[in-house]
């Protein structure tokens, strides 16, 4: 097993996912975006994925369903 491959961090998914969750949360400081994109790079399940379809699915739990914010409130 090469322990250097288990360590490589796909850096254009990280900025993909960072970029979907700074639409989330436009005034959050960009060190904790990262380390929120790293934490979900971090999940198998959520790395097979496209990055900023990560970060959706990620965070439709936050996500409100009135119906009329847009799913913003």
């Amino acid at each position: 097993m090469n322990r250097d491959a288990d360590n490589w961090v796909d850096v254009k998914w990280l900025a993909h996912c960072a970029k979907r969750l700074r639409q989330q949360w436009p005034r959050a400081d960009v060190a904790s975006i990262e380390e929120a994109a790293l934490d979900l790079w971090n999940s198998v399940r959520l790395r097979e994925l496209p990055g900023e379809e990560a970060a959706e699915i990620w965070l439709q739990p936050l996500q409100c369903s009135c119906g009329e914010c847009g799913g913003s409130c």
